[in-house]
């Protein structure tokens, strides 16, 4: 049987495996809203930094040209009149795709405000929560009569005929407003977001329109197709199912037209020569799209479409997760060495990731989610917190700007740095930056009929209503340092039901303080029982370090859910200094590049340190053989590249004639 077919069916009898467990009467939990789960430990030092020091603080301060003075969904809404925009992008070309720069602002401020509304929530930052609340006051201020909350004046509204941000500026913006309705609960604020998606829907029939039939679009059309993710929330909260099939039609009118990303139409996805070639960003977001319709509708074309595109998809990551998005993909297959990832990139296929996730419950998911967030995500961060990489690559000799040293210094060649702003290109990553751990934290917990499910594993704690009874549960771990889960319950009432909890494709073995039921080749462990204040489940994973080939037959190494690098020495120069809290661009120099890189002589020895007292992201280290090309032997030792900014993640093996 088709892997497809098998997610598709487990996603029909869903996570519950009731015939395994005898339960035989259904537990009522609550829905599960933004906010419900709260980071912890160091996820939430983490992210804390992050809002009040750190990257996802500053936009509006660093680039208030582009955040605050362009009231882009107010006053300054986009007509026929307005002919340009300040996007800060810096060209030399003057065609016509720069219509794409007038709805820019849009996607800078909305995703922006989107990760920095999340941060908020879940971190509880006093200032931070004040400041979003006047933010979604003002927004919905801009709302007009009829519903409408979007960036086009009247004379442009929903009567585009070529390029436009129609679509992607509301979904950007109303993800981040939903986000907010589900902390706050505040009604006026679900009233205004379905409000504003009625019109929408009104104003493009369903069956009955072609919002997607236009000339010469460019990235705001495909961008658009994401209006596919408010419609998905709101059908989840509110059940009714004119979201969905609202969802479906616009896939399928996608799916019509000679559009600039193709890489997500049933046409291509069939045609067994097709390679993904799009914008990165574009190919990885519309799979929720092809997601939500497979498993929605059911229907085997598009079964047999999210099959194929999944089939091609573990060709174009690297051994991080890294999706190859450096911006276009252009039919390569991944390499350590030449293929980049954007990190708009990065959070979208995490993003889609958390979809199939949930739709499918297949735990594969939750592990490459876990992948590619303490892998690639991780390791484009600077670890001061300040900035992040537009776009990095697993094996990062410099960071100069450019990916080439010959184009170092070109104004179209500077993604390869670390930046707060990242103006020049576009100020797009450094939002998204701010979006991925809100959504990975949003969701560790899922529920089905007999309970609870815990996918994705981090310090943390969860709180929800059983049978209309409150329930916390405390998730306390150094995960992913340490493979020691420990959940405490402290419940209102005593209540009988289950918890599924994830076993990790990496874990050799685990041991569990309560009875679990699994079976072989299960993904999950089923604990059952009446639970009460004070009970606690302790999970201790065991790992083994692994050697694992990359696509090209390179070696790399990991533990757990780590990749590690071998670091290398490099000079930080300061590139620009901004005049807010000592926000800088920052370049690092070195002399290594891909044709010096170590190799490996025995990739079987691995000696693995255990650093307890050492910060968290030197708790692990590892030692191998390395040869240099000067033919120097030398036991090196390798760090998790979440925390290196410059690294060698895979090495060729020495093969008998260099010896």
């Amino acid at each position: 049987m088709n892997q497809i077919f098998k997610i598709i069916i487990l996603s029909l009898i869903t996570l519950s495996c009731s015939e395994k467990s005898n339960i035989s009467k259904k537990v009522n939990i609550s829905t599960i809203h933004f906010g419900d789960i709260q980071p912890d430990g160091w996820m939430k030092t983490q992210m804390e930094n992050d809002i009040t020091n750190g990257f996802v603080s500053a936009l509006d301060s660093l680039a208030p040209e582009l955040v605050v003075e362009d009231d882009i969904y107010g006053k300054d809404r986009l007509t026929k009149e307005v002919k340009s925009k300040d996007v800060g992008a810096i060209t030399d070309d003057n065609g016509e795709w720069e219509v794409q720069f007038l709805w820019w602002n849009s996607e800078t401020q909305s995703n922006w405000w989107d990760g920095y509304i999340r941060n908020a929530i879940l971190t509880k930052e006093p200032n931070a929560l004040i400041k979003v609340k006047a933010y979604v006051d003002a927004k919905l201020k801009t709302q007009d009569e009829d519903g409408y909350l979007g960036v086009y004046a009247q004379d442009l509204r929903y009567n585009h005929k070529t390029e436009n941000g129609e679509l992607w500026a509301q979904s950007s913006l109303l993800r981040g407003l939903l986000a907010y309705y589900e902390y706050s609960k505040e009604i006026r604020l679900l009233n205004a977001i379905e409000k504003a998606v009625q019109l929408t829907m009104k104003s493009y029939p369903i069956n009955n329109s072609q919002p997607f039939n236009i000339e010469k679009p460019f990235a705001g059309v495909g961008h658009g197709l994401t209006f596919v993710d408010v419609l998905n929330r709101l059908y989840e909260l509110t059940n009714n199912k004119s979201y969905m099939d609202y969802a479906v039609f616009l896939y399928q009118d996608y799916d019509k037209y000679d559009l600039s990303e193709v890489d997500i139409q049933t046409k291509n996805l069939l045609n067994p020569a097709y390679k993904f070639k799009g914008h990165g960003v574009h190919t990885y977001e519309h799979l929720r799209a092809l997601t939500m319709v497979a498993t929605y509708t059911k229907e085997a074309n598009y079964i047999v479409a999210l099959e194929k595109y999944l089939e091609r998809l573990e060709k174009v990551t690297t051994p991080s997760g890294g999706p190859i998005g450096d911006e276009w993909i252009f039919e390569r297959t991944a390499d350590a060495d030449n293929t980049g990832y954007e990190y708009c990139s990065t959070h979208e296929l995490l993003d889609s990731y958390s979809l199939l996730l949930k739709k499918t419950n297949v735990s594969k998911w939750a592990d490459k989610m876990e992948w590619l967030l303490f892998n690639a995500a991780q390791g484009a961060r600077n670890p001061d917190g300040k900035s992040i990489a537009y776009c990095k690559t697993d094996n990062s000799y410099f960071m100069q700007g450019a990916f080439e040293k010959k184009n170092m210094g070109k104004n179209n060649h500077n993604r390869f740095k670390y930046s707060p702003v990242h103006k020049e290109v576009a100020a797009c990553c450094v939002p998204n930056a701010g979006r991925i751990y809100p959504y990975y934290v949003n969701s560790m917990w899922a529920k089905n009929d007999n309970g609870l499910v815990l996918n994705l594993f981090g310090p943390s704690e969860f709180n929800t209503l059983v049978n209309k009874h409150k329930l916390k549960i405390t998730q306390k771990t150094n995960y992913p340092f340490d493979f020691k889960i420990e959940l405490k319950m402290d419940i209102e009432s005593p209540e009988n039901f289950q918890i599924a909890i994830r076993k990790p494709t990496w874990a050799i073995s685990y041991t569990c303080s309560s009875s679990a039921d699994e079976s072989e080749n299960e993904q999950y462990l089923y604990l059952h029982k009446t639970w009460k204040t004070g009970d606690v489940i302790t999970i201790q994973f065991k790992a083994e370090p692994k050697v694992k080939l990359d696509l090209l037959g390179d070696s790399f190494f990991s533990y757990g859910p780590l990749v590690f690098g071998l670091p290398i020495e490099g000079k930080e120069v300061i590139q620009k200094i901004y005049p807010y809290k000592d926000f800088k661009d920052l370049e690092y120099h070195s002399n290594a590049s891909k044709e010096t890189k170590w190799k490996i002589v025995d990739p079987t020895i691995i000696k693995l340190k255990i650093n307890e007292n050492e910060p968290l992201w030197n708790h692990f280290k590892m030692g191998t053989t390395f040869i240099n090309s000067k033919n120097e032997t030398e036991l090196k030792e390798l760090k998790p590249m979440g925390n290196l900014i410059l690294r060698q993640v895979t090495f060729p093996k020495l093969e008998n004639n260099e010896n």
